[in-house]
């Protein structure tokens, strides 16, 4: 089987782990940078080439896009699904759970646990706005963003004021959420893939740091979730359209929050700490898939 691995990192260790268990499992594997693509409509035909030679050959694609690379990216994907290739994950899930914004509200749709979330678009009702969403201090985050890039926390009204109206100026849109005490400085990292949650682990933001993002100095530990957790990690990728997923939750008094889902997850970390060989799984799961589609 031929497997294209969307990604503009050969060295990042996800996507070298990847390229060596397709190897391993008797496939043949292939690193794509995105940014070599050229993407065909009409005229001559619709195709899509790399470099400029064929890209049509591939049985299924794995995408790993970074922030930098997933706006054409996610073209590059749609193009692969429109010509028929099997793609893990679809260019619109990942567009969606991208969006932090637009992610919360599909899980809210699908009835599943979202901190209460808010954006504005001026600073002008800002304080009744929040005055239902709990006490301060107040999280702001991008719509778009990972590794705890450009979130901060707030503790008083005129901080949180001050900061959504430097934001409108610059045409920045931020999420709006109550910092949950209980949870503070504490998330799981829960891995999806083909609906199955294959691991998790704890992680635990340094002293003085409120993320717990491992790219902010976060340490991770293997944890044993109860079932709520699991189910709730596994209905969340499903509610997105994600075949494989990093589901972020919160443990709150009550019970499992969702705080993000990322749908190119790293999995280093987690490797390193449940000792399990992840990309190994991540193709065994993408061979199964190619075949049924």
């Amino acid at each position: 089987m031929k497997i294209g691995i969307l990604s503009r990192g050969p060295q990042n260790h996800s996507t070298r782990s990847l390229s060596e268990a397709a190897l391993n499992a008797g496939h043949t594997a292939e690193i794509l940078d995105p940014f070599g693509f050229y993407l065909h409509i009409g005229g001559a035909g619709n195709r899509l080439t790399y470099y400029g030679g064929s890209a049509e050959n591939f049985d299924v694609v794995i995408p790993r896009l970074s922030r930098t690379t997933a706006q054409y990216g996610e073209e590059v994907v749609a193009h692969f699904e429109w010509i028929g290739t099997p793609v893990i994950n679809r260019a619109r899930p990942i567009a969606v759970a991208r969006h932090k914004f637009h992610s919360l509200r599909i899980l809210a749709q699908h009835g599943l646990p979202i901190p209460p979330s808010l954006t504005v678009g001026s600073s002008e009702f800002l304080e009744n706005a929040v005055a239902g969403m709990g006490d301060y201090p107040f999280i702001l985050k991008p719509f778009y963003g990972t590794h705890g890039r450009g979130v901060m926390l707030l503790d008083t009204p005129t901080s949180l004021t001050s900061a959504v109206d430097a934001l409108c100026d610059f045409h920045h849109d931020y999420v709006i959420q109550p910092f949950i005490v209980e949870a503070g400085g504490v998330d799981i990292r829960v891995l999806v893939v083909g609906g199955e949650a294959i691991a998790a682990m704890k992680r635990s933001a340094p002293p003085g740091e409120f993320r717990a993002n491992i790219h902010k100095g976060g340490t991770g530990e293997m944890v044993a979730l109860p079932e709520e957790y699991i189910n709730t990690a596994i209905k969340a990728a499903a509610a997105l359209e994600l075949e494989i997923a990093g589901v972020d939750l919160l443990q709150t008094n009550e019970g499992p929050v969702i705080l993000e889902v990322n749908p190119s997850p790293g999995f280093e970390e987690l490797e390193a700490v449940i000792g399990i060989n992840i990309a190994a799984a991540i193709i065994e799961f993408a061979a199964k898939f190619a075949q049924k589609n």
